[in-house]
């Protein structure tokens, strides 16, 4: 395949064209720039008073774009897209780091972006659990424990920006490329929905979305809040997959699914039918990963632990991953969703 400049550059053209009709008939703006812009503004937000001080030279209006960085190749990735939403008018962003050092690196080349730090967020002790040390057992990278602190930690940001704050937020994932300004989308067609997702499996990505008028109780702070909750919850009490419907056989080492995009699923589909549900997002994946991750021994018959209750319920999972009444029941609600019937429907 040859690469075609002229495409690319009348795409742009294009897009721009859409964008400045759309900021004509909407309440968007072409520019989105801070309050009070200023050079190196940050700090701490264990300190009290840090995130109202920085916000000003963040937030435009009641809006604001959020994204993590951590390492130094994040710190790249984040550079990169914080500079293509420059060039498109959209300065506002607050960047959510680990530590003063990142920013300090960020601001070496990036001074007038806000940024914030927490080391608190990345220093408590998580329980063991097979989701909390699949990196460290199984090499699994995916489950990096500084990436599953920034889930937690990002989400619990998210919230102060919301509901304390009254902000708008355009929630990001540093490995995204942005091609045209989306406000114009979020104030026209989009306005009256308060959440706003990209879409992913099975219904939205927890890493790109945007936020807006979103009060507490409203519907869309119980989502905001129930996704934080559940997340904390099997993060630190892995135990407690035990008290879903459809995982009292599980027995310690849990996995206990802390995601945040498998549970905003969840919440998503709870929200939807009109009932909680962990079926898909957690039930389902203890199963999955219960047989997965079990050591070899416990398929062995004549094996000392076969008979252990690691081992029972390793083949547990297993077995409950083969029966096609069990993947119905955990799967009943997102089904129901996308076929347009079940409880609640999948219209509202």
């Amino acid at each position: 395949a040859r690469f075609c400049e002229s495409c690319v550059s009348q795409m742009a053209d294009d897009l721009a064209a859409l964008t400045a009709a759309r900021v004509a008939t909407t309440g968007a703006r072409l520019e989105y720039t801070p309050d009070l812009p200023a050079e190196r503004s940050g700090g701490d937000l264990d300190a009290s008073g840090t995130l109202a001080r920085v916000l000003p030279a963040a937030r435009s209006g009641k809006e604001v774009m959020l994204l993590c960085v951590g390492g130094e190749g994040s710190m790249r990735m984040g550079a990169n897209l914080v500079l293509n939403l420059a060039s498109l008018g959209l300065r506002h962003m607050l960047l959510f780091a680990p530590k003063q050092e990142v920013c300090d690196g960020v601001w070496e080349v990036l001074p007038r972006v806000a940024c914030v730090w927490q080391p608190s967020a990345f220093a408590s002790k998580r329980p063991a659990s097979l989701y909390n040390d699949a990196m460290r057992l199984f090499g699994m990278r995916e489950f990096n424990p500084v990436a599953l602190d920034f889930f937690r930690a990002r989400k619990r940001l998210l919230v102060q920006l919301v509901l304390s704050h009254g902000l708008n937020v355009l929630h990001l994932d540093a490995d995204v490329a942005v091609l045209a300004n989306p406000y114009p989308l979020f104030k026209g067609p989009l306005l009256e929905h308060q959440l706003i997702f990209q879409t992913d499996n099975p219904f939205a990505n927890a890493g790109v979305f945007y936020v807006q008028g979103v009060a507490r109780g409203s519907g869309g702070a119980w989502l905001l809040e129930e996704l934080n909750a559940r997340i904390e919850r099997f993060t630190f009490r892995p135990e407690s997959v035990r008290e879903l419907p459809h995982s009292g056989w599980s027995a310690p080492p849990h996995f206990a699914n802390a995601d945040e995009q498998a549970n905003l699923n969840d919440v998503i589909a709870s929200a939807l039918i009109g009932e909680r549900t962990f079926a898909a997002g957690v039930e389902f994946f203890e199963a999955r990963f219960k047989a997965q991750f079990a050591p070899g021994h416990c398929w062995k018959a004549g094996a000392a632990s076969y008979g252990s209750a690691e081992c029972v319920s390793a083949r547990e999972g297993k077995q409950r991953l083969g029966s096609p009444r069990y993947q119905a029941e955990t799967h009943r609600a997102r089904r129901s969703l996308r076929g347009g019937g079940g409880a609640g429907g999948g219209g509202r």
